[in-house]
């Protein structure tokens, strides 16, 4: 893996090249090409609703997010002809400027070979390069591949009291 002002690039085994950087404002298309090319479960366990594709306002948050504010990572894949993302993680900090909470996903043909490791740890770097002490993220709770996928990093899991098909994953970091 080579580091490189904050950009990781790697070829995985069976010669993919990879590279996870910090998302950029001319991600736009790329971000809009991801959301609508995830599979209809995958874009409902995201955004906890029914969406295929992200309006002007969230395309414009999501690839400039604010830097005093929220950091956003993606992963793409350099294929032969052109470049696609194939994963995103975010975070945007709480009020209380000790915590934040994250989102993640992962498309579809990509999920199950790490790459949703790789950004949750490297989103956890990030946060706790800024002084965040712990983070957070909204599960649904019929959603078993991100349970067990945090569970895994170590988060701990408790009901929301006010909607019970929804849980608070926590990690102190």
């Amino acid at each position: 893996m080579a580091y490189d002002d904050d950009i990781e690039t790697w070829t995985r085994d069976d010669g993919k090249k990879l590279t996870l950087r910090h998302i950029a404002p001319g991600d736009a298309v790329k971000e809009q090409a991801f959301i609508r090319k995830l599979s209809s479960e995958s874009r409902y366990l995201r955004f906890h609703g029914t969406i295929k594709e992200l309006d002007k306002k969230d395309l414009a948050k999501f690839t400039n997010p604010d830097p005093l504010n929220a950091e956003a990572l993606i992963i793409l894949y350099k294929g032969e002809i052109n470049e696609e993302e194939v994963g995103v993680a975010r975070f945007v900090i709480d009020p209380d400027i000790m915590s934040c909470e994250f989102a993640i996903v992962v498309a579809d043909e990509w999920q199950k070979h790490g790459l949703g490791s790789k950004l949750m740890k490297a989103l956890i770097r990030h946060a706790q390069s800024r002084g965040i002490k712990r983070i957070h993220g909204s599960v649904l709770e019929n959603n078993s591949g991100m349970r067990q996928f945090v569970k895994g990093l170590g988060f701990a899991e408790t009901i929301v009291p006010d909607d019970h098909t929804v849980l608070l994953v926590t990690k102190k970091i």
